[in-house]
C-alpha cells in the first residue's frame, strides 16, 4: 500500500498557484485538477475527479480492498513490525473512594482499556494504572462518621452495604454538626500521620470500594491495577523539596505555586494550610512513572475539561528537569462529558449522578 506524506509546505512545482499576498492564482476547481493530476498512483484508489466548484471525490478500489479482506480472513489480522517495543503507562477509569462509579467513569474505562489493547497487540509493553482517588480531607468525615456508627470496627469489619449512602450521611454531618467537623479534621491529621486505628478505618472504606468497583471491571472485562494518590504521599513531600531547591516555587498568598511558562495558569504545590494538591500530587507521579517506571510513553485519559491542566503538568514537569518531550511521549487523551437534555453534566431526575451499575442493568 502506498504512504503519501503530508505536509504544510506546497511543492515548489506548485508555487505558481499562490500570489504574493498568499491567496490563488487559479480558481478551487482548476486548484482541484492540478490536485488529481499530481496525486501519486495507488492501487487503493480506483478513481479520482474534481466535481462541483472544487470538491475532490476519491473512489476507493473495490478490487483492492476485496483482496485485502480476504488476505485478512485467511492470515489473520498482523501487526506492523515494531521499531522499537516502548514502555507505556495508561492511566485511565480512576474513580474516587468512597464514591460509587458513574456514567462518566464509563468513557475513561472503555476508551482506556481499548487503548491498552491496541498498544498490547502492538506489541508494546502496558502499564494499566487506576490513580483512584484514595487519599484527602473527605476521609476524616468518613473515618469520624464510621468510627461512630460501628464503634467495633477494629474487631470486626463493618457491614457497609450501601457506600453512596454512608458518604452522604457522613458529608451532612461533617455540614451541620461543629464538632464532628472538627473530629473530622483531626482524623485527617492523624490518617496523614499514620495513626493504626485510623489507617485501618481508611482501609476498610477503600476495602469496600474497591469490591464495587471491581464488580463493574468485571462486567465490562477491564484489567486494570490500582495506584492511587495514597501511593505518592512520601513522594509528594520528596518533590517540595526538589522543586523547593531548585528555586521554582513562588510565595502566593500563603500558597506555594509554582510556573510552567509566563502564561500558563499555575500549579498549587503547597496550599496555604500545608497540604498537598491534586497538582502536587501529578507532579509526584509524572516523577515516578518517569524515573521509576521507565515510561517511554505516557498516557492519560480524562474528560477534554482537564485539557490545560494537562498541558501545564508538561510545562511544570519539563521546567523541573523531570520531563524531557525528546526522550517521552506524552499525551492527554480527551473525550466530552456525557450531557442531559439541560446540556449539562447527566443526572438522574431527582439531581444525583446516574450510578455506572444502574446503566449496566438497563
Amino acid at each position: 500500500m502506498s504512504q503519501v506524506l503530508c505536509s504544510s509546505r506546497l511543492p515548489e512545482r506548485w508555487n505558481g498557484w499562490i500570489g504574493e499576498e498568499g491567496g490563488l492564482k487559479l480558481s478551487p476547481r482548476s486548484v482541484g485538477e492540478k490536485i488529481v493530476a499530481l496525486f501519486p498512483k495507488t492501487p487503493l484508489v480506483d478513481k479520482l475527479e474534481v466535481a462541483g466548484p472544487g470538491f475532490i471525490n476519491i473512489s476507493l478500489s473495490k478490487d483492492y480492498i476485496i483482496r485485502i479482506l480476504t488476505e485478512t480472513l485467511r492470515s489473520g489480522v498482523r501487526p506492523p513490525p515494531l521499531d522499537k517495543r516502548l514502555r507505556v503507562v495508561v492511566d485511565f477509569s480512576s474513580p474516587n473512594i468512597a464514591k460509587e462509579m458513574h456514567v462518566g467513569h464509563l468513557r475513561s474505562t472503555i476508551i482506556g482499556e481499548s487503548v491498552c489493547r491496541l498498544l498490547e497487540f502492538l506489541g508494546h509493553d502496558v502499564v494499566r494504572v487506576n490513580h483512584v482517588g484514595d487519599w484527602g480531607t473527605q476521609f476524616g468525615m468518613l473515618i469520624a462518621h464510621l468510627q461512630d456508627t460501628f464503634p467495633n470496627y477494629l474487631k470486626e469489619s463493618p457491614p457497609i452495604e450501601d457506600l453512596q449512602a454512608f458518604y452522604k450521611e457522613s458529608k451532612k454531618r461533617f455540614d451541620d454538626e461543629p464538632e464532628f467537623k472538627k473530629r473530622a479534621y483531626e482524623c485527617v491529621v492523624k490518617l496523614q500521620s499514620f495513626e493504626p486505628e485510623s489507617t485501618k478505618a481508611w482501609n476498610m472504606i477503600c476495602d469496600v470500594s474497591r469490591k464495587e468497583f471491581q464488580k463493574v471491571y468485571e462486567r465490562l472485562d477491564i484489567t486494570i491495577t490500582e495506584k492511587g494518590e495514597s501511593f505518592y504521599q512520601s513522594r509528594m513531600v520528596t518533590i517540595v523539596q526538589e522543586l523547593e531547591s531548585k528555586g521554582l516555587l513562588i510565595y502566593d498568598e500563603g500558597r506555594k505555586v509554582m510556573f510552567g511558562r509566563e502564561q500558563d495558569i499555575p500549579f498549587t504545590i503547597v496550599k496555604s494550610d500545608g497540604g498537598f494538591t491534586y497538582d502536587t500530587s501529578d507532579m509526584a507521579t509524572i516523577k515516578y512513572r518517569i524515573e521509576e517506571e521507565k515510561a517511554d510513553w505516557l498516557i492519560y485519559i480524562t474528560d477534554a475539561g482537564q485539557a490545560t491542566h494537562f498541558v501545564v503538568l508538561q510545562h511544570c514537569a519539563k521546567k523541573a528537569g523531570i520531563f524531557d518531550p525528546k526522550k517521552v511521549r506524552f499525551d492527554h487523551v480527551g473525550f466530552g462529558v456525557v450531557l442531559g437534555e439541560d446540556k449539562k453534566k447527566f443526572k438522574t431526575r431527582s439531581g444525583e449522578t446516574v450510578r455506572l451499575v444502574e446503566l449496566l442493568d438497563e
